[in-house]
């Protein structure tokens, strides 16, 4: 599962947020979000060298990592979380739009409309798709 891309990967991330931080502390860069998100890609690159390290090195590790990544159960309850997650995502969107409405909030209103749109967009798009595979 883990291949040498992905160690190089998560390297890159490490230098790019190492980067970032350094260019917000030399004030280069003014805002201080980059170098939030600086620390926050150097820190995801470490824990995935870390990860990668340890999926190399410890075969039991190894063991668990690919059964719950090959594992027929897994996959269903992977594909069962993103179906209930795009529901609730679309009526949740869907109710806001509406208080939106009644707050008088057009813009919260538009983006929250133009979002639920979008999600349905790329559902009926991907069913149109899988109908023809399966």
């Amino acid at each position: 599962m883990y291949n040498n891309k992905r160690l190089a990967l998560s390297i890159f991330w490490v230098v790019l947020g190492v980067t970032l931080v350094g260019l917000s502390f030399a004030e280069v860069l003014d805002s201080s979000l980059y170098s939030g998100m600086g620390g926050a890609l150097a820190a995801v690159g470490i824990l995935q060298i870390i990860k990668n390290l340890k999926y190399r090195n410890n075969p039991v590790y190894r063991e668990k990592v690919d059964t719950e990544v090959s594992d027929e159960r897994n996959r269903f309850l992977r594909m069962k979380s993103w179906s209930w997650a795009g529901y609730i995502v679309v009526l949740v969107e869907g109710v806001g739009v509406i208080v939106a409405m009644v707050l008088g909030q057009h813009m919260i209103q538009m983006i929250l409309s133009y979002s639920v749109c979008l999600i349905v967009f790329v559902y009926w798009l991907s069913y149109l798709i899988l109908r023809k595979k399966y």
